[in-house]
């Protein structure tokens, strides 16, 4: 983990049941289509500086979520640049949190390329996730993420005002007629979704900062 030393976490496949949370997670974060498409949304989307994090307020089908998105350090390895990236998932209904921690290379379009993931789900302890369990979240992210859904085959609309919670924003619109979704982006704020409106899902910006550190409790080797 980044700015200490290694952590110690129980190195084991975690219960399937597990695993749901992170379909509303996945649903928070493009996967390429036309090029085109792909162009116009990539160019506005790179990783915060470390410590930069954005908060939003959700709706996944019937459930309340509110994600708080970070990035808590950076490290290389072989020769590239990744980032660690914590996603912590409250469920304003069981007042119970998921956190996971990615670290990934890259802009948002290559989360699917994430190296390691760590998950704490509520009280338990964290856990590194890996064999299938890892595989299992690639796939999922290659196919639905915040960042790829927004800009699957989308447009570019135009460029005009958002109101979200954080604040009144200068955004570019981007729509998608197939998948039904319309998302606002502003890069120059952490993350750069600023609002997200699909289907099953609507989100908004609530707030951003700095000075973003890891959630979870790791003991050192």
């Amino acid at each position: 983990m980044p700015g200490g030393p290694t952590p110690t976490v129980p190195n084991m496949e975690p219960p399937m049941r597990w695993t749901l949370p992170w379909a509303a997670a996945a649903v928070l974060w493009l996967a390429p289509a036309g090029a085109v498409a792909q162009d116009a949304c990539a160019e506005n989307l790179t990783w915060p500086a470390v410590g930069r994090w954005a908060e939003y307020k959700g709706n996944y089908g019937k459930m309340a979520v509110t994600n708080r998105y970070a990035v808590i350090g950076a490290e290389q390895r072989k020769g590239t640049e990744y980032k660690w990236i914590e996603l912590k998932m409250h469920d304003d209904k069981k007042n119970s949190d998921m956190i996971y921690q990615m670290l990934v290379p890259g802009t948002p379009l290559d989360i699917d390329q994430v190296e390691e993931v760590i998950m704490k789900a509520g009280d338990n302890p964290p856990m590194t996730m890996n064999g299938m369990m890892l595989k299992m979240i690639k796939g999922q992210l290659s196919k639905n993420s915040v960042f790829k859904d927004a800009c699957r085959e989308a447009t570019l609309v135009g460029e005009e005002k958002v109101t979200v919670p954080a604040g009144t924003f200068s955004a570019k619109r981007f729509q998608s007629a197939k998948y039904e979704t319309d998302s606002w982006i502003d890069p120059k704020v952490p993350f750069a979704m600023l609002k997200s409106v699909g289907q099953s899902h609507q989100l908004e910006l609530v707030a951003t900062g700095d000075g973003a550190k890891s959630t979870i409790e790791l003991e050192a080797r």
